[in-house]
């Protein structure tokens, strides 16, 4: 019997060859690929080794592997390749490096912004155990761009901090250890700030882990006077 095949359809572009971006397809065998990372590492491995893409634990942990595939966001090391056409395209938003590779620069300068880092009340503040478990969902973020990359505010705006920032930010407003909560809303309070959110609910579509920025979004607007 024939063994049945997964088609892959892999967005490809190179800057320093390429003058514009193009698709190439691959067959590749269903006994040997479950997940979409699975699949990029076979074509890599086995059918062109010229390939360019980003992973690392490949247990849904890291980010790194993040991509769009069939019209939404999602940590490739976790999407199952379907049966019919399978399309994997790079983050958007952001310059690609080559293929699947993305420049994050402006992801993670907007993340350094915010100051994401406790600043102590005193040296010897402590956390009570229901306070950490009010940051539970905020601190399951893994900074992987899929939010960032889904927000059209971020394509528009260059200034905007995206949701993948205002997530971490929120996390440290409702730590009761923290000293400069209003320093921080003072950083995302501006014309570019945290208002330009238009509540369009991309983001909570594209985070693979259910953070819900739109619901850490609303919360900061709420703390601003």
């Amino acid at each position: 019997m024939k063994e049945k095949k997964y088609k892959i359809s892999v967005f490809r572009f190179d800057p320093l060859v390429d003058t514009d971006y193009h698709f190439e397809h691959y067959l590749v065998p269903r006994s040997k690929v479950k997940t979409v990372l699975d699949g990029l590492i076979y074509i890599r491995d086995y059918l062109d080794g010229t390939l360019a893409f980003r992973s690392s634990c490949r247990q849904g942990r890291c980010g790194s592997c993040a991509v769009h595939v069939n019209g939404g966001y999602g940590l490739a090391c976790e999407m199952p390749l379907k049966p019919g056409k399978n399309v994997i395209r790079p983050l958007a938003q952001l310059p690609v490096i080559k293929d699947l590779m993305v420049d994050m620069e402006r992801f993670w300068e907007k993340h350094e912004s915010i100051k994401p880092y406790l600043v102590r009340k005193t040296n010897n503040a402590e956390q009570s155990y229901e306070n950490r478990r009010e940051m539970e969902k905020m601190i399951d973020c893994i900074l992987c761009g899929a939010c960032f990359s889904a927000c059209l505010m971020t394509g528009k705006n260059p200034d905007f901090h995206g949701p993948a920032a205002y997530v971490i930010l929120n996390r440290f407003l409702h730590d009761e250890r923290d000293a400069i909560q209003k320093q921080r809303l003072d950083i995302v309070k501006g014309e570019n700030g945290v208002f330009r959110c238009h509540s369009m609910y991309n983001c909570n579509e594209a985070c693979p882990k259910n953070v819900k920025p739109s619901e850490n979004i609303l919360e900061i607007k709420k703390n601003i006077n």
